[in-house]
């Protein structure tokens, strides 16, 4: 039977449910307000039930206390039938979730509008010691006009966790790593938790998923998720990596309030990751579980040794162990003999195989070119030598026709000692060059051994960002990181229109931007940009960016096919607001400059303008120019009809 009322509150209608209680709108008799009443059974926590609704109740006294234009107040709390409700106030309008799941994305003026007031909320209750742990989509509430309020504020903090039987409380593609597992918690759980509800809303999919609960949480607590820009390149790469470093594991290198984020969000064009320092520390160490790549090499026609295993220490057998030692002396005497006839005849093979190995060396190195190195001497000093690249180092239980496979390959390296380095790029993926030399399999992040002592040039590479390079020293017996923070290049196109607020259209895209804007270009090569106002000729151009490179583009919009007779024969009013200046030239086809700006197309030419004061000038190659004033009135058409006068001889 559906209930009628809980406590003192008359049921009107169910507004949702959930996995431990319903949410109904209802009205409190006493002073005609509506509510909503969120009823939740006490059992489903799997803990005693006093203990979960003295919990429950000590909670809601202190959310209670919340005042904040973005966050849903509190009005009452209490207990019937094992039925705990909380009485809070009814919201018209959409969760976040619902607007998710009609937009899929939204854009970046709605996630800062949404942002700054969820941070602000936040932060507000940070303030009071109040902590929300179960921060979400569905948790933040979207009036008709615009405001956001976070739900179930606080109500999170005694259910959202891992219980002591292991079961999951909550919303797991939300929570931060701390949370799971059961570390202390404070604010910057949630700003974790709205990182994820930024990453959604950025782009329509969520940072951690899989196909149960082990696999999501796995990946949160250990694995960084694809960065935005990468799932979509038109997201500015300043989104991105504020969007990520919301998603730091440490909360130590997360946002620690709100309003640093929102800061950032707002400036986000120009943002530069600050947090570098600690995420190439953790870069780093994430990096020495990486791939290893080696490659031996083959100096001056004389091989490089392979490393060779050390001998096991052998420690001092205690004294209860002799006996039994000399008892079996016997028996080990005969298998020496045994071991030791077996190992002439090893020799003897691996005598016959280094020979083999040695013809086919010299078949291989009669076809791979040879590169200078440097190689340290016995005096210290520096000699060059021939190093064949495709020589490896002679080893008798390798086929000589072996390929190498993925993993394989390092960085030149000519030393008797062999050393190692890490390289590590954020982002990751960047292509790595060792003095001059690369191979395929050398991306980051990945380890390189068998490299000589001494300075070497590192330069780390990646489509759409800059070229960095580092100058490394190797020291005999050590692994150190080589870690970068790899620098976005873009291009821009910078786009104006007469008359301005046209519609800016890349590629067939429409940008979502008007005249005038700068347009970011992740990609080099050649793009099309189109400038579109109703009522007006469409202008459009196409040029070939280069990486970082700016371009300009201020078309004069002329008037469409005909709808300037249509406009005097009464057929296509003027624009509103709008004057409309006509300018011809005897000859045609002069160049004109409008206010400074120069237009893609020669006289004649008509376009709309806001009323007021214009200077135009017109240029013709072999005759003077030509400069007017001209009074343009709203919702009027003015002419400009000039003789152009001819140049002396």
């Amino acid at each position: 039977m559906a209930l009628q009322s809980v406590g003192r509150y008359e049921i009107v209608s169910e507004l949702g449910r959930g996995a431990m209680g319903l949410v109904h709108k209802a009205k409190d008799p006493n002073i005609g307000r509506v509510v909503a009443l969120k009823t939740m059974r006490l059992d489903a926590y799997g803990v005693d039930t006093k203990d979960m609704l003295r919990r429950f109740k000590n909670e809601a006294q202190a959310v209670g206390l919340l005042n904040h234009p973005n966050i849903v107040t509190i009005y009452d709390a209490g207990e019937q039938d094992t039925i705990f409700y909380i009485a809070m106030e009814f919201v018209e309008g959409t969760t976040l979730h619902q607007l998710l799941a009609q937009k899929r994305v939204l854009s970046t003026d709605e996630i800062l509008k949404l942002t700054r007031q969820i941070c602000a909320g936040l932060d507000y209750a940070h303030s009071q010691g109040i902590i929300h742990r179960d921060v979400k989509p569905a948790n933040i509430m979207i009036t008709p006009s615009g405001t956001a309020k976070i739900m179930d504020f606080g109500i999170a903090k005694t259910g959202g966790g891992v219980t002591s039987t292991g079961q999951i409380l909550g919303t797991p593609n939300y929570m931060s790593p701390e949370q799971l597992q059961g570390k202390q918690l404070d604010g910057r759980s949630d700003f974790f938790s709205f990182g994820v509800c930024l990453y959604e809303m950025l782009t329509g999919e969520k940072p951690f998923t899989g196909d149960n609960v082990t696999t999501i949480i796995y990946k949160i607590v250990n694995e960084t998720p694809t960065a935005p820009r990468d799932l979509d390149v038109t997201i500015h790469p300043g989104l991105s990596s504020i969007v990520t470093e919301s998603l730091a594991k440490s909360p130590d290198e997360r946002y620690q309030t709100g309003a640093e984020l929102v800061q950032d969000l707002e400036n986000y064009k120009s943002f530069v990751p600050k947090r570098g320092l600690t995420t190439a520390t953790s870069a780093a160490t994430a990096a020495q579980s990486a791939k290893t790549l080696v490659l031996s090499l083959k100096v001056a026609g004389s091989a490089v040794p392979a490393p060779v295993a050390k001998a096991p220490v052998v420690l001092p057998e205690p004294a209860q162990a002799a006996k039994a030692k000399n008892r079996k002396g016997m028996l080990l005497g005969a298998t020496a003999a045994v071991l030791l006839l077996g190992l002439v005849g090893s020799l003897v093979y691996y005598g016959h195989r280094v020979k083999q190995l040695e013809e086919a060396q010299r078949q291989q190195q009669q076809q791979a070119p040879s590169v200078q190195v440097t190689k340290p001497s016995d005096t210290g000093t520096n000699q060059n030598v021939q190093v064949n690249a495709a020589t490896p180092v002679l080893n008798p239980d390798q086929e000589p026709e072996q390929k190498k496979t993925k993993g394989q390959g390092s960085p030149i390296g000519v030393s008797e000692q062999q050393h190692e380095l890490r390289f590590v790029s954020q982002p990751e993926g960047a292509k790595v060059e060792v003095d001059g030399r690369s191979e395929p399999a050398w991306v980051t992040p990945f380890k390189a051994a068998s490299l000589a002592s001494g300075q070497h040039t590192v330069v780390f590479s990646k489509p759409g960002y800059a070229r960095e390079t580092r100058m490394v020293t190797v020291a005999a017996g050590k692994s150190e990181p080589v870690w970068v923070q790899l620098k976005l290049v873009v291009s821009t196109i910078d786009v104006k229109s007469i008359p301005p607020n046209a519609a800016i259209w890349v590629d067939g895209k429409d940008t979502g931007k008007s005249t005038p804007a700068q347009i970011i270009i992740a990609e080099k090569g050649v793009h099309t940009v189109e400038v579109r106002k109703a009522g007006f000729k469409e202008e459009s151009v196409s040029t070939s960016l280069a990486e970082g490179q700016t371009y300009s583009f201020a078309p004069t919009l002329a008037l469409a096919q005909g709808g300037f007779w249509r406009h005097l024969l009464g057929g296509e009013p003027i624009p509103e607001g709008k004057g409309v200046l006509h300018v011809r030239t005897r000859p045609e086809g002069a160049t004109i400059i409008l206010d400074g700006q120069v237009a893609l197309k020669k006289t004649d030419l008509r376009w709309a303008l806001d009323p007021g004061t214009h200077t135009v000038v017109l240029q013709m190659d072999g005759y003077k120019t030509a400069q007017r004033t001209v009074e343009v009135e709203k919702g009027k058409i003015k002419s400009v009809d000039e003789i152009l006068e001819k140049q002396g001889p």
